[in-house]
């Protein structure tokens, strides 16, 4: 009887973990069919059912038709070979060696977005009115700076004291002209770089409504991706879609929870968040200061490390620069490194994949042994659903929006509660996707305290969570923002690069990820692998 019983318990404990893996298995597959609809809904969104309102933003070309109508096709399609491939470093010593102009250049971008952006991706917000004055007085000026010459773009809602507006695509903003550069914009012309314009983006930076579209703004309208009926991407989503087509050299981006790399790696091209401290989030319009940081969109590795170099550094109104400093690198130098060998490297793969992630993703691995490094899999504990960052995020844009619009000078806008009123009044235009997100951190209750507690406790979760993996590896591996949900609310480092596209023509990136201020290895590592793979493609514009 007794071995009857145990042998009657030891076939219902094997029932009942085959019952638990085909559950697990059946919830895995309803998670992936569920993204996958969400992402088709994007789709129709931004393509099928696209959004197009009386408030867009008109894009001001003609004030360089001059210039424009001087450069034919023969010197366009020049230039265009020139460039195709060419990063920071060759196109100064293109300048050098009288190849190009830095007028030449910034005219030729121009006449890219004339042909191929604006009614079409719809990634640029706004053109910076003096643009080719700038080129004139470079070509004609010292040649310095890190940056010296390179048209360069600041998605809207990074802050100039320039002609431009800081709107992070609101209406409500549409006026707002501050009264000085952000340190990332101050540091950019101080290193040489020509500020060519603003990107559109997922208005409010991706915080306006659950129901949105990626891409969409009520200045900007609908942002598309560069490669076809793909998702775009979000918030950084112009900034993506406008290196990837080519209409700058690099642009800088801001992500709170995957807004660079995400649209980064659905646009292949390069994008890199660095540490929370390393960038300065000074006259940036945010969600989250806690979370909130600039990065950097280019075509290549070597060209984010050279500007990573150039906007990062102590700045006094932001106090979390004063420890970035301490470890900031010349990042440069990582590019150097042409070896990840014994490198060890932790991929953590998608609880719930889309289509084709998990091989590619096995693809990737494979690529970094055949480099020489040491590839296993992991996974995080079960403790990260702990991290409540959609919490911080409804709680933290309240304070922080109205700290920040107490700069922004815009006539009967000055706390969330007349942004909220003030889009009630035309819902159809001003916000055609809703405002719920908005509205449920204006009627949030959270004291400040609560709210710092959360941050911290997030950040600890979160951080420990990626240490732990790091104990044993030096990098974790991962598609696209998938493991955005830890590093954001850690204040880590990420970077992405392309990985190839799936078989529907879609981009994909992988994505490296590390501790606190380790974006020197980072870099190094991701060149690498850039360097002998080398999956990027350009896309099909015509």
């Amino acid at each position: 009887m007794k071995k009857f019983l145990m042998y009657t318990v030891g076939i219902l404990v094997v029932v009942g973990v085959v019952v638990a893996l085909n559950f697990n298995k059946i919830i895995t597959k309803y998670v992936s069919y569920v993204m996958e609809k969400s992402i088709e809904t994007q789709i129709t969104y931004q393509y099928d059912d696209e959004k197009i309102t009386k408030l867009k933003n008109k894009i001001n070309i003609e004030q360089f038709r001059n210039e424009l109508e001087k450069m034919d096709n023969t010197k366009f399609e020049k230039i265009e070979k020139l460039v195709a491939n060419a990063n920071i470093k060759d196109i100064q010593e293109m300048y050098n060696t009288k190849k190009l102009t830095c007028e030449e250049l910034v005219t030729y971008y121009l006449k890219r977005i004339e042909k191929y952006d604006i009614n079409k991706l719809n990634s640029i917000i706004e053109l910076n009115p003096d643009a080719i004055k700038i080129a004139r007085e470079k070509d004609s000026g010292d040649k310095t700076g890190k940056l010296y010459g390179i048209p360069i773009t600041l998605k809207g809602n990074i802050g100039t004291g320039d002609k431009m507006h800081t709107t992070a695509g609101a209406y409500a903003l549409k006026d707002s002209i501050l009264d000085k550069d952000s340190f990332v914009a101050q540091k950019l012309r101080e290193e040489g770089a020509i500020i060519l314009g603003k990107t559109n983006l997922s208005e409010w930076a991706n915080y306006m409504s659950s129901k949105s579209s990626n891409g969409y703004s009520a200045l900007g309208g609908q942002t598309h991706n560069a490669y076809g009926k793909y998702d775009v991407g979000g918030s950084s989503s112009g900034s993506a879609s406008s290196v990837a087509a080519g209409f700058s050299v690099a642009s800088i981006g801001t992500e709170t929870a995957g807004s660079m790399v995400y649209p980064s790696s659905q646009n292949s091209v390069v994008g890199i968040k660095p540490s929370i401290g390393v960038v300065s989030r000074d006259r940036i319009i945010p969600i989250v200061e806690a979370q909130d940081t600039a990065g950097i969109v280019t075509r290549n590795v070597e060209d984010s490390a050279l500007i990573l170099e150039s906007i990062s550094g102590y700045d006094k109104n932001d106090i979390e620069t004063k420890i970035g400093a301490k470890y900031k690198e010349n990042y440069s130098k990582n590019i150097e490194e042409n070896s990840i060998n014994g490198i060890k490297v932790a991929v953590i793969k998608p609880s719930s994949p889309r289509k084709e992630e998990n091989e590619i993703l096995d693809r990737v691995a494979k690529e970094l042994e055949n480099m020489g490094a040491v590839v296993t899999e992991t996974a995080f504990s079960k403790k990260v659903t702990e991290i409540d960052m959609s919490k911080a995020l409804e709680v933290g844009f309240k304070y922080d929006i109205n700290k920040y619009l107490k700069i922004a000078n815009v006539k009967g806008i000055n706390n969330l509660n007349d942004i909220v009123e003030f889009n009630k009044k035309d819902l159809e235009n001003r916000a055609p996707y809703g405002q719920e997100l908005l509205e449920k951190s204006l009627e949030d209750k959270t004291t400040i305290e609560e709210y710092e507690k959360l941050i911290n406790n997030n950040k600890e979760k979160a951080g420990k969570e990626i240490d732990d993996v790091l104990k044993n590896a030096d990098v974790i591996v991962s598609l696209s923002n998938q493991t955005s949900h830890v590093y954001a609310p850690a204040g880590y480092p990420a970077l992405t690069v392309p990985a190839g596209y799936k078989s529907t023509g879609e981009p994909i990136g992988v994505t490296f990820v590390g501790s606190k201020f380790q974006e020197g290895k980072l870099i190094k590592i991701a060149n690498v692998y850039e360097d002998n793979t080398k999956h990027r493609k350009e896309p099909n514009l015509k």
